[in-house]
């Protein structure tokens, strides 16, 4: 869903069609018909913009048909813990969740919180019966996603929703793994990050998370765009998905407590074991049990440094150096008219690329050039451009669509 694989990434489709070839069924669930659609098994047309509302069905038709890995889901996520008895559900305040504040159009999600035991702990029921169990709030919120609402508001037919929900059922589960892959149609929708945790959760009720064929594969443009999610170059991420420390953090226990710990249900318990062997693996026999294993010389962030709000502080002049490698703000970033006119208030701007990028020559061929919004006159950001190797001319490591380094 939200892929067209076949063309967009052929490389990673010829094991697509590999597994096709031994006997796998593979589903193709998009607006358009594609070359994907074209050597799928079943091309599943639906509305554009309507993926939720089928996600929304395929998880209301396991949790209906009790056809969920019952075991895997006690086990691995976070069915059991119940959540505070001060929340309400959308079908209770006329679409709304609790907390909603109608002056300011936001959330206060403190209700959202579980409840938690005198120890710290999270309240669970292991049977997965308490009506406030995360289980049994999915079951009652998603029980309106019937299919006849989705062949209404996909315009899928009823007979195929469901042979898309039984292959997608009764290839899952203990002895076999089904795995769903999205692309840009999904992330960069404006819904995308409810798509994918649409998608996340039935591959969770279905077990198809963390064992060998199942998964979510996000469909990158080239094999270090995850890398630069996975080693981390994005500002709030440690190596391994581990948050950055910011500054209400004192020490590794505070951290720990957030990152991970008695608060998370499934791997992330053992955040404090990936904390500690990141921070060895950093310092060596100098990190150790003594000196919180180094945490202190970790830096810590506070707030927001991500690329859009550094670029709206360079149009505030706030900030003057810039070093760009591995993108190219100037076209390839959203609002690029935003990323030219920040980038023409900087003293300098550093680019290192294979080629002489939009972003290395704005100031004298921009679109605001024509519209007086930059004058190559008076532009004064020095742009230094240094020629690079690519990957093929140098020794290196990068990240591939499966997630291997």
């Amino acid at each position: 869903m939200g892929s067209n694989m076949a063309e967009a990434h052929p490389v990673g489709f010829q094991w697509v069609m590999e597994a096709k070839a031994r006997g796998a069924r593979v589903f193709h669930i998009d607006p358009r018909f594609t070359r994907t659609s074209a050597v799928a098994d079943q091309h599943v047309a639906l509305r554009a913009g309507s993926d939720i509302a089928f996600l929304g069905g395929v998880i209301n038709y396991i949790l209906s048909s009790q056809l969920e890995f019952r075991e895997y889901v006690e086990a691995y996520t976070n069915a059991s813990f119940l959540v505070d008895e001060s929340f309400v559900d959308a079908e209770d305040l006329d679409g709304l969740f609790s907390g909603y504040d109608p002056h300011t159009a936001t959330y206060d999600p403190s209700s959202w919180s579980y409840e938690s035991m005198a120890a710290g702990e999270i309240a669970a029921d292991p049977s997965l019966e308490h009506p406030r169990c995360v289980f049994q709030i999915l079951k009652r919120h998603f029980a309106r996603y019937t299919p006849e609402m989705v062949e209404r508001v996909c315009g899928v037919p009823h007979h195929l929703f469901a042979e898309v929900c039984q292959a997608w059922t009764q290839n899952s589960g203990r002895e076999r793994t089904t795995a769903l892959v999205y692309s840009v149609g999904w992330t960069q929708h404006t819904l995308g990050a409810q798509y994918i945790r649409a998608g996340a959760i039935i591959q969770l009720l279905l077990g198809n998370i963390g064992r060998p064929g199942g998964g979510i594969y996000a469909l990158r443009g080239h094999a270090s765009i995850q890398g630069s999610t996975d080693v981390p170059t994005l500002f709030n991420l440690l190596p391994g998905y581990l948050p950055m420390p910011d500054v209400s953090h004192e020490d590794l226990a505070s951290y720990i407590k957030q990152a991970g710990g008695s608060q998370h249900k499934g791997f992330w318990r053992n955040a404090d074991t990936y904390a500690v062997s990141l921070l060895k693996e950093y310092w060596g026999e100098k990190a150790t049990a003594d000196n919180d294993f180094c945490f202190d010389y970790l830096p810590r962030i506070n707030g927001d440094h991500g690329t859009y709000r550094t670029a709206m502080d360079m149009v505030d002049g706030k900030v003057f150096g810039f070093l760009l490698l591995g993108q190219n703000p100037a076209v390839g970033s959203a609002h690029g008219r935003l990323q030219r006119l920040g980038m023409a208030e900087l003293d300098w701007l550093v680019v290192r690329d294979l080629a002489m990028i939009e972003s290395a020559s704005f100031w004298k061929d921009a679109p605001e050039i024509e519209t007086g919004e930059i004058d190559t006159a008076t532009c004064r950001t020095e742009v230094f451009f240094m020629p690079a190797a690519s990957h093929v001319e140098k020794a290196g490591t990068f990240t591939q669509t499966q997630r291997m380094l």
